[in-house]
């Protein structure tokens, strides 16, 4: 991913700041946190620091890939996508929903984790290196906003 892709979201505890997008720059100047997006001359909003617990924030970031919909897949989002059985494709019965949280490793890399289970595996095995795209998977939901997917049992 090249820095001008750079992308990241953050959830403030309750929702995320106004779906913050790629190239937005948050910093605090005296009693207020400014927020300035890419190419504007002014700031974009402003409130008051009081208004906002920072102890609370999470920034999610941008993992670069895409999901079958065309969607950027970022830290937290829970994807599914359906498992064939090789001899059986496309046949329902021979299949199995799968749920994944995506997830940063700092000795890994960009990885998911199974909901059933205590490991996951790389998106590399998924990836269209064409367009970044991980064709198979669709974000259903993210970790704050639809925790009840968390309790998704195969």
């Amino acid at each position: 991913m090249k820095l001008k892709d750079f992308d990241f979201r953050i959830w403030d505890g309750k929702k995320y700041i106004n779906n913050v997008k790629g190239g937005v720059y948050i910093h605090k100047i005296n009693d207020y946190i400014k927020c300035l997006k890419r190419n504007q001359d002014c700031y974009d909003y402003e409130f008051e620091l009081d208004d906002l617990d920072n102890s609370n924030l999470e920034i999610e970031l941008f993992t670069g890939f895409y999901d079958k919909n065309g969607k950027k897949i970022f830290e937290g989002d829970i994807l599914e996508y359906t498992r064939w059985c090789e001899q059986y494709m496309e046949d329902a019965e021979h299949s199995e929903t799968i749920y994944e949280v995506v997830c940063f490793d700092t000795n890994g890399g960009l990885y998911s984790k199974l909901l059933n289970v205590e490991f996951g595996w790389f998106f590399e095995h998924f990836m269209n290196d064409k367009n970044n795209t991980i064709e198979e998977m669709s974000i259903i939901g993210n970790i704050h906003e639809n925790k009840e997917l968390l309790n998704v049992r195969l």
